[in-house]
């Protein structure tokens, strides 16, 4: 289980910053990681389904009670990633950290046979 803090902690650590280093990384964050949580909700519902878990309709706003891999492997490198948008001497490492972000999703998230097809009967 993760928060948005300990999330935001974790990019920090990648952006070598602290929180209140930067208010705008402090007001944009929870709103940049909400959008991120959007994103990873279809992996984190292969994961539950994989588990025989139910699935969830949206995406938690402060305690996340998903998986590991998406909490502190993923989210923190989107987060990340989301941050430096606006800092021109970081777009490489910007796009680095969005890679990383999407290549833990994918990893976390088992590849499940039909699994978002839509075909259900």
């Amino acid at each position: 289980m993760a928060t948005v803090r300990k999330i935001f902690d974790l990019a920090a650590a990648i952006l070598f910053t602290s929180k209140g280093g930067d208010t705008d990384y402090d007001t944009y964050s929870p709103l940049l990681l909400e959008r991120l949580l959007i994103e990873a909700l279809p992996y984190e519902n292969a994961i539950r389904a994989a588990d025989g878990r139910e699935e969830l309709a949206s995406a938690p706003d402060t305690v996340i009670d998903w998986d590991d891999r998406i909490t502190r492997g993923a989210l923190p490198h989107g987060l990340a990633s989301a941050l430096m948008i606006d800092e021109e001497d970081k777009q490489a490492q910007m796009v680095l950290e969005r890679n990383y972000f999407v290549e833990a999703l994918e990893e976390a998230a088992p590849a499940v046979l039909g699994y978002g097809d839509g075909d259900e009967e």
